[in-house]
């Protein structure tokens, strides 16, 4: 018994010195060579934001995942999460062209439904802040982007049926953008792309001990880059990594 006890013992000890070798040179490729800033900077990098002007387009839509449903559920407030360049550009196109219906869709990200709905809560907090526009519409029920994309054109054949097949700007974060753009021209939608709100610098810097930063940048790269591949091969989009096309080729 005492001899099985020390070779267990010798094989827990190279279990733990090999786990621990193995985070010490993950966390070195983490905060030191900037692996974690890839895979981010490869999904921003990958649409261009349009220039509007001039371009002739019927409405805008705008994704959530800007707002904290913890901080709403807990304490009653409204916390802007690290993707608030959605709002405010969606804040700037209401007022820029208020002739055209500017969309703003999802409600909570979980399966469960907890009563928390993110359309829902910025529609009441713009109302209140007086920042609510009359050609602002939100879509209150959707929880994924698949849902963002079939909803919302059901919304717009519901409404608008001459504005249907005509160009919609999509208004989501740079690094979500290949996903949604994906989804939503797999879902009969003509858009045109307008990603917001990089995360990443066009330079990655070597030697770089931001722990937290590098860890957050790799968990939003991870988390799209599994998205895109299971958005794939569920059949919600029909190219692994979509990219821009060029204008005038319908979707």
């Amino acid at each position: 018994m005492i001899l099985v006890g020390l070779i267990c013992l010798r094989r827990t000890r190279r279990f733990a010195f090999a786990g621990l070798l193995f985070a010490t040179i993950a966390s070195l490729l983490i905060t030191i060579i900037p692996v974690g800033a890839l895979l981010p900077i490869t999904l921003e990098a990958r649409f261009e934001k349009a220039d509007l002007n001039g371009s002739e387009f019927a409405g805008v839509i705008t994704l959530s995942g800007s707002i904290d449903p913890n901080s709403c559920l807990q304490r009653g407030h409204v916390q802007f999460l690290s993707a608030p360049d959605r709002i405010f550009t969606m804040l700037r196109m209401a007022t820029k062209y208020p002739d055209k219906p500017v969309i703003f869709t999802g409600k909570d990200g979980v399966l469960n439904d907890r009563g928390f709905s993110e359309a829902a809560v910025l529609r009441d907090w713009l109302d209140d802040s007086n920042l609510l526009r009359p050609n602002m519409y939100f879509e209150t029920n959707v929880r994924n982007t698949y849902e963002n994309a079939l909803n919302s054109h059901d919304l717009i054949y519901g409404s608008w049926p001459e504005l249907a097949q005509k160009p919609w700007v999509l208004v989501t974060s740079a690094d979500h953008m290949p996903r949604a753009a994906g989804v939503f021209r797999q879902a009969g939608w003509n858009i045109i792309p307008y990603p917001v709100g990089s995360f990443t610098s066009d330079e990655i810097h070597l030697a770089s001990l931001n722990v937290s930063g590098a860890i957050k940048s790799l968990s939003r790269g991870l988390r799209e880059w599994v998205g895109l591949t299971a958005y794939y091969r569920t059949g919600r989009t029909n190219e692994w990594f979509p990219g821009p096309k060029p204008l005038g080729t319908g979707n």
